[in-house]
Order: structure tokens, then C-alpha cells, then sequence
């Protein structure tokens, strides 16, 4: 826990110096004024769309641990699910292992048997969001190439991943590198564990469960540019958010702090979108998806930390009786 408190107190810090460097790029006077013509009686909606972009991903969550029979009471799952969520202040939301080491501590699941759901979910969410920035790059003309790249490596792995003849070779042959000498047979596991959860039915109706998902966040800032009376399309705040999240994603700081409000904010005001509302459009979509994020993995945690002490005295007593 201390080293979850360092995480977002650093995070933090990153984020306050960088909103701090744009209020005064942007002219905190005009950033005030952005602010006053916002409606604040929708935020609550917004929030909602993120946390229903959760719950769908809890969803997805839920099924993975069900592929590979790792059983769990479905409110346990939920919290665990939502305490992952803290780890979004992480690069490339990595941390997200917490998950895994919680699961451990519930029910003394391995940790290699359950952090294949870790990887499959992140590469699905950006191979979700890659498609979604590539019909929009397409369509409007722009980052045509870095989508492209992106998906096409990404792409890769994945295919590869689930491409049995192809990958388990692979993975034997890293498996036998003395590196590995200790843990060859948790790789092997872990794999096993991956493969099922990239099969055709899996793999493909979880993605488009992602697509689903991130178009609930979009949606939450096309509201926010609609409030602002801007001319914003709904296609358009889906492709300007999607290939944000992954600039921020892509160039490993913690949370995409800096990278996606920069770029997001650089999208908007290509949409003629005065700075000012651009940026205080960015600022509130941040807030409600990651920093609404890590405050819900707050609640999770605690709501887990509460429901294992009691687990344990009830089994402390259980033995004694």
C-alpha cells in the first residue's frame, strides 16, 4: 500500500506540473472563463459513462477468469477488477499485476496462472482502440502512419499469441534459456492460460466488447464539446480520444500525463475549437476517466481489504473451533 501511495502521490506531482505548464500556456484568466461556461449539472452523467466503460470491462474480466476456472465470489471479482483500476497512474498501465497478486491473496491463485488475463486485456484494449483510430485516420486524414505502424505490431503479437504452431515453439525455446531455468514451467502455464483466452470466439467478441467500452468515455467528451457548443462530431471525439489514449499509452509515462492531454488538446484545436475550451475539454475527460478511475480502485481496495481480513479471522476461528 505504500508503494500504491508513492505511485499516485508521484502521479500526482506529474499531473499538477503539467496542468500547471498549460494554465500557463493557455492564460489562466481564459481558463476560468472555459470553465464557467461549462454545465457542470452533466458531469455527473459523464462519470457515469466512464463507470460503465468499467463495468463492461469488468464483464470481460469476469469471463477470462471463468476460460481459465479461476473462481471467484462475482463482488471479490469486482473489487479486485476496480482495485486494478488504482494502477492506471502506472506506464502503459502495467501495475495492473496488482490484480493477480490480490487474487492470490483471496484464494492462493498463482500468480502466472492469472496474469495472462492481465496481458490479453491490455493488448485487447489497444488492439480495441488501434481499430477505432484507424477507420478515423482513414476517414479524416490524419495519423494515418503511427495508427498503422502501431496496429501492425501489435497486431502481430496477438496473432502470434494465438497462433498455437507458431507461438509454442517460441515459448518452449524461451522457456529452456537458462534465464528462465527457474520459472520455465510457469511460462509454460501462463501460455496455456493465454492461448485459451485468444482463441476466435474469445478473442474477437472481447474486442469488440473494448470497442463498446471506449466509445462510452468518447461519448463522455462528446457531451463535454456539445456543452461547449462546438461543432464536434460524435466520429470525431471517438477518433481524437482514441488516438490520444494511445500517444499517452505508447510513450510509457504514468497515466499518458502530458502526452494525451497534449496531443488531445492539439486534435481539438485542429477542429477549430477555440485553446481554451480545448484544453478545459481535455482536463475534464481526464478527470473523469483517469483520475475517477484511481479513485474507484480506491474504493476496490478498500472494499477487498475489508472482505479478506474477514475471510481470515473467519478461517483463524473456523481452525480453532
Amino acid at each position: 500500500m505504500k508503494n500504491l501511495q508513492k505511485k499516485i502521490i508521484v502521479g500526482i506531482i506529474l499531473a499538477a506540473i503539467v496542468y500547471l505548464g498549460f494554465s500557463i500556456y493557455v492564460d489562466f484568466a481564459k481558463l476560468l472563463e472555459a470553465f464557467s461556461l461549462f454545465d457542470f449539472r452533466y458531469f455527473p452523467l459523464i462519470l457515469f459513462l466512464s463507470f460503465f466503460n468499467y463495468y463492461l470491462r469488468f464483464e470481460r474480466w469476469d469471463y477470462y477468469l471463468r476460460i481459465i476456472q479461476i473462481k471467484l465470489p462475482r463482488k471479490i471479482s469486482f473489487s479486485i477488477f476496480l482495485g486494478g483500476l488504482i494502477m492506471s497512474i502506472t506506464p502503459g498501465k502495467v501495475g495492473e499485476l496488482l490484480k493477480s497478486y490480490l487474487i492470490k491473496e483471496y484464494n492462493k491463485t498463482s500468480i502466472h496462472a492469472s496474469a495472462p488475463v492481465i496481458l490479453v486485456e491490455r493488448l485487447g484494449d489497444f488492439v480495441s482502440l488501434l481499430l477505432i483510430a484507424m477507420i478515423g485516420a482513414i476517414y479524416f486524414d490524419f495519423g494515418r502512419q503511427i495508427v498503422s505502424i502501431t496496429l501492425i505490431v501489435f497486431g502481430f503479437f496477438l496473432f502470434g499469441l494465438s497462433y498455437r504452431p507458431f507461438a509454442e515453439p517460441v515459448i518452449r525455446y524461451l522457456s529452456n534459456l537458462k534465464i528462465f531455468g527457474g520459472i520455465s514451467e510457469k511460462i509454460l502455464v501462463a501460455y496455456e492460460h493465454s492461448y485459451k483466452l485468444l482463441r476466435p470466439l474469445p478473442l474477437f467478441s472481447m474486442l469488440l466488447l473494448a470497442c463498446i467500452a471506449w466509445g462510452f468515455e468518447a461519448l463522455g467528451l462528446y457531451i463535454i464539446l456539445q456543452i461547449f457548443n462546438t461543432e464536434a462530431s460524435f466520429f470525431w471525439s471517438l477518433f481524437v480520444y482514441s488516438f490520444s489514449t494511445i500517444i499517452g499509452g505508447l510513450l510509457l509515462v504514468p497515466g499518458g500525463i502530458g502526452p494525451t492531454e497534449g496531443s488531445l488538446t492539439y486534435l481539438l484545436v485542429r477542429t477549430k475549437i477555440p485553446l481554451n475550451v480545448a484544453f478545459v475539454s481535455t482536463f475534464l475527460i481526464r478527470i473523469a476517466t483517469l483520475w475517477f478511475a484511481i479513485l474507484m480502485g480506491i474504493f476496490g481496495l478498500m472494499y477487498f481489504q475489508k472482505k479478506v481480513v474477514h475471510k481470515k479471522v473467519f478461517e483463524i476461528e473456523s481452525v480453532e473451533d
